[in-house]
């Protein structure tokens, strides 16, 4: 992809195409009528033997660019459609004429990208004039081709969801959809549903988007790939591949409805049906802390753990302790004993039930460990995670140089109730962040000085070789970045 004009490129550089989206916006792709072929120019998806239809148009989409966001792609184009099994053709139409057959090698890809079933999709290996290929399940699918590439992607559609802050299971999880689509339309929808203040995105089959990158971490760069969104972001009414968050903006229960047809694509409809149960539980009311002398503060100081509302009564506090070799440690709230919770913890990512007033919790050996409590029921049970995955560096800036790879800090100990991270290596001058245990639930950012919760992306200016130092002094994070 170095120094060459792709073919494909050039021959959609000829004519300009009719642009539209998948959300139902204005600029559809309208059967002109007439002689020839009765489609707009442009990209179609077609059945060997037969003419395109617009329903079937591929049109100019964003994908996935750094912090997030998205951004338009040359020679990326998209669309939602519903293919019967059989063979098919990409096809460029100009003045209603076929102008290019596009066809090629199909495979099957598993990605294990999905947090349900939708794991696999097909790539197509495109060439001009290549082979028909065929679709053997019928269904609603998402196609994308990809020009620089050279690639055309389909991934079946089985399922909707709803995800994030504002939904029952948070950002950790989906809450399902009911419904299906046929070729004549067709929508998914959940009634009644439990929605609090915050934010929230609709995507199919549990998976973000697909990731078509020539080096996992090399980037967002357009050269090294793209990557194919399979959620909406924006509002419920202007919907938006990849779009940022949708805001919801009270508690209730509410009937939301994901619409499909098969002219006018997706559009949603959200419908506040009732009030949301009151919440009793105050997660303000518990200030959770690691304590113990296998921690920087021994038995006298808390180390803080940090608070996010997992959804819907589901409730987290995280945090990154490190231990000494030896000695014991507990959870406790408020800097006092009156709830302090012990018994078994492993360091294995594997849930455990802790109790108030257990046993203290055994030492797994020197290093950072990352600590996650949650309740789900009010404070009734206490449950929490431990791995030893301490803090890292994560972001197109930073040493990996993507925010798909995390390049773990080194855990330099504790001393005078100060514990200490920090990692030399190359940065750029992109953007990064620091999280916890590989995951997002706990990210620092903002200011070096005074690093927050969720603050935002950090830079080193210029390009260059750094260390960044990162303290805790059992409340407050600050790091410092030398070159």
């Amino acid at each position: 992809m170095k120094n060459f004009l792709n073919p494909l490129i050039l021959m959609f550089g000829i004519f300009a195409l009719v642009t539209f989206t998948s959300c139902g916006d204005d600029d559809v792709v309208i059967d002109t009528g007439g002689d020839g072929i009765n489609v707009s120019n442009g990209l179609y998806l077609a059945a060997t033997g037969a003419d395109p239809s617009s329903t079937a148009a591929l049109s100019a989409e964003n994908v996935g660019a750094p912090d997030f966001s998205a951004a338009p792609r040359d020679g990326y184009n998209a669309g939602y459609m519903w293919l019967e099994a059989g063979s098919y053709n990409v096809v460029v139409i100009t003045e209603k004429e076929v102008t290019a057959t596009i066809g090629g090698t199909l495979s099957v890809e598993d990605d294990g990208a999905s947090l349900c079933d939708g794991t696999s999709y097909m790539r197509v290996e495109t060439a001009v004039d290549g082979p028909a290929f065929d679709i053997g399940t019928s269904g609603l699918y998402k196609v994308a081709h990809d020009a620089m590439r050279n690639e055309l992607i389909l991934f079946q559609i089985t399922n909707a969801n709803l995800i994030g802050a504002a939904t029952p299971n948070g950002w950790g999880g989906d809450t399902p959809m009911t419904g299906s689509i046929t070729t004549d339309g067709g929508s998914f929808s959940i009634e009644d549903v439990v929605l609090r203040a915050g934010q929230m995105k609709l995507r199919f089959d549990c998976r973000w988007d697909i990731k078509r990158l020539i080096d996992p971490n090399g980037g967002l760069d357009a050269s090294n790939g793209y990557e194919m969104f399979t959620n909406f972001g924006g509002s419920f009414d202007d919907l938006q591949p990849g779009g940022a968050n949708i805001e919801v903006a009270e508690d209730g229960l509410y009937t939301i409805t994901l619409d499909w047809d098969p002219r006018d694509g997706w559009s949603a409809t959200q419908t506040r049906t009732g009030d949301a149960p009151t919440l009793s539980f105050d997660p303000n009311d518990f200030n959770w802390g690691i304590i113990g002398d296998a921690t920087a503060g021994s038995w006298d100081t808390d180390r803080d753990m940090l608070y996010k509302d997992g959804g819907n009564g589901s409730h987290n506090w995280f945090g990154v302790v490190t231990l000494a070799a030896d000695g014991q440690f507990k959870l406790r709230a408020n800097d006092a004993w009156d709830l302090n919770l012990g018994g078994t913890l492993m360091p294995d990512g594997v849930a455990s039930t802790l109790v108030n007033g257990g046993d203290n919790l055994s030492n797994p050996g020197a290093g950072a460990y990352y600590i996650v409590l949650n309740t789900s029921d009010d404070g009734a049970t206490w449950n929490a995670t431990m791995t030893n995955l301490g803090w890292s560096i994560i972001g197109a800036g930073g040493p990996a140089g993507s925010w798909d790879m995390d390049t773990d800090m080194v855990a330099e100990g504790f001393d005078a109730g100060i514990t200490t991270y920090s990692y030399t290596g190359d940065f750029t001058d992109g953007e990064w962040k620091i999280r916890a245990g590989h995951n997002w639930d706990l990210n620092l950012g903002g200011s070096a000085s005074a690093l927050v919760l969720d603050g935002g992306n950090l830079s080193v200016g210029t390009a260059g070789t750094y260390t960044v130092t990162m303290t805790f002094d059992g409340s407050n994070y600050a790091a410092t970045i030398v070159q």
